[in-house]
Order: C-alpha cells, then sequence, then structure tokens
C-alpha cells in the first residue's frame, strides 16, 4: 500500500450503514463483572459507561480473519490491504443506560474518513458512529476513533519524549491493575477480540514489535470509567478519552483523578512512566454550543 492508495480510500470510501440487533444478556454481563471484581447488574439493573463494549460483537468465522486476528473485511472497515489496525479513543453519552434483558439494537457509520503523516508513515484516521437503542429510543451515542497503518511501517517502538513520560505518575492513583496473560485472555473472549497481540506473545513480539503482550485500549478506558463511577458515586453521563501510550501484560497500571475543570473529571491511566488513557468524565453531558 502507498500513500496515495490511502489518500485514494479517504477521498472515495464511504461505506453503507450497519445495523444488528440482540438482547444484554446476563451471562456475558456477569462475567464482565466477575473479570473486574464489581457486583453484576441483575436482571433489569443498569450497565455501567463503557460496559457495551463486550455486547453485539460481530461473529466472525476464522476463514475470514486475517493473518493478524482482525477481520479481513467488514461492513466499517476500510479496503486497505495488510492493514494494521490500533483503537485511538472516544466519546460516550449515555442518553439512558441500557439495562440487563433489554432488547437492543446498534446503528453503525462511518462518520469521517482522514490522512494523516504520522512519525512512522502514512495513517488512516476513520472516526465511526454508533447509536445504541432499544425500542426506538436512542440509549447510548458513541464516537470511536480508529487508527489504520501499513504493516510494512511497524518496527521496534521508538523511546517516547515529552509530556507523556514521567518518573512517576503526577496523580494520586486509588487503583491498581497488573492484568496477566489470563485476564488479557478473558476479555479478548468477552469482547470477540482475536487481534494477536493481546494474547500471543511471540506474535507481538516478532512480528508487531512490542515488548510483551499488549492491554487492550478499551479495557484501559474501562478501567478509567469505573474510577470515575465510584468517585462520583454514579455513573458518568458522558465521557471523552484518548488513548495516549501502551501498557504491557503484567506491569501496574495505576488509574486515579488529575483534578476537575470547568465541572469535568478528569482521570489518567498510567504505567511504568508514561500515561496511557486521558479521560475527562461528566454527569450530565455538556450543553450544545
Amino acid at each position: 500500500m502507498t500513500a496515495a492508495e490511502f489518500e485514494k480510500v479517504a477521498a472515495t470510501w464511504r461505506p453503507e450503514p450497519a445495523q444488528v440487533s440482540g438482547a444484554v444478556e446476563r451471562g456475558t454481563t456477569d462475567k464482565l463483572a466477575a473479570l473486574l471484581d464489581v457486583p453484576a447488574p441483575g436482571e433489569g439493573g443498569e450497565l455501567p459507561p463503557l460496559w457495551h463494549e463486550v455486547l453485539l460483537r460481530d461473529a466472525v468465522g476464522i476463514e475470514r480473519i486475517g493473518a493478524d486476528g482482525h477481520p479481513k473485511g467488514g461492513a466499517l472497515l476500510p479496503p486497505l490491504a495488510d492493514r494494521r489496525r490500533m483503537f485511538g479513543g472516544g466519546t460516550v453519552e449515555v442518553v439512558a443506560p441500557l439495562r440487563v434483558g433489554d432488547r437492543v439494537a446498534r446503528r453503525s457509520r462511518v462518520a469521517d474518513v482522514r490522512v494523516r503523516e504520522g512519525r512512522s508513515g502514512v495513517l488512516l484516521l476513520v472516526t465511526e458512529e454508533h447509536v445504541w437503542s432499544v425500542a426506538g429510543e436512542d440509549r447510548i451515542r458513541e464516537r470511536r476513533d480508529i487508527v489504520y497503518r501499513r504493516a510494512a511501517d511497524i518496527g521496534p517502538p521508538a523511546a517516547t519524549t515529552g509530556s507523556a513520560v514521567s518518573a512517576v505518575s503526577p496523580v494520586t492513583p486509588s487503583a491498581a491493575h497488573v492484568p496477566d496473560e489470563r485476564y488479557l485472555f478473558a476479555y479478548s473472549a468477552l469482547t470477540y477480540n482475536l487481534h494477536r497481540i493481546h494474547y500471543d506473545a511471540p506474535y507481538a513480539r516478532e512480528v508487531e514489535h512490542h515488548p510483551g503482550l499488549v492491554v487492550h485500549g478499551p479495557l484501559l478506558a474501562l478501567w478509567c470509567a469505573e474510577h470515575a463511577r465510584r468517585r462520583l458515586g454514579a455513573a458518568p453521563a458522558h465521557l471523552t478519552y484518548r488513548l495516549t501510550s501502551t501498557a504491557y501484560a503484567g506491569q501496574e497500571v495505576t488509574v486515579g483523578s488529575a483534578g476537575r475543570e470547568d465541572g469535568a473529571l478528569a482521570i489518567e491511566s498510567w504505567s511504568q512512566g508514561r500515561c496511557c488513557v486521558r479521560m475527562t468524565v461528566r454527569d450530565a453531558a455538556p450543553a450544545a454550543g
């Protein structure tokens, strides 16, 4: 793939919206609660923010899975050969919580596609929009930022510099996680995420040049959302977050509050002197305009 091919995809690729539906099954939410070591919502109970990540996962046959573990194609996947996919962050507005037992529909579309030249090559930046509804009423509105790279551009990571690096986290941590291979495997299973960097250590090191197994970006964000829920004493209604660095299996990940600004609570997660996630949360959606 050349930079010109990335530009062509950005200019011409406009996939049709997709929709799927299914039930919020207690078996799935119980397993996520067990992994997080928190009480599970019972039948009719509210799902905390970002728990919807485990719902309505696409069932992809093994013959449609690429060498890296990602699907070869799909409704919102760009037509790029030998691509590598990374999760960049997102925004979630909870209009009303999903509940265990709900029959839910998810409408998805590509909202924006653009090309940027990164430090290690050309990037295709895709913004997805997902709307979760029950009986025709919106419950969750979500924007997700996905980054696609060429496999040929992936090499050993350069040393991180700048404000993302610190000898210690500048926030006072209130929670700490040390995810091991079992934890990452369980989360991969719950989200039907077959990307090999999360469970295949030789692949992660030798092909995608990570020092170890990679902690899922959505899992890092989920830990931040759970911290916000404890700190606020209620489920936040609006979350915006950005992934800024990678965390690896066996290394401690701390989560703490970084103060308030304009009514929003700032939360950060850190690992090995690097900020991994920056999140702002509100107990109500910000006013328009």
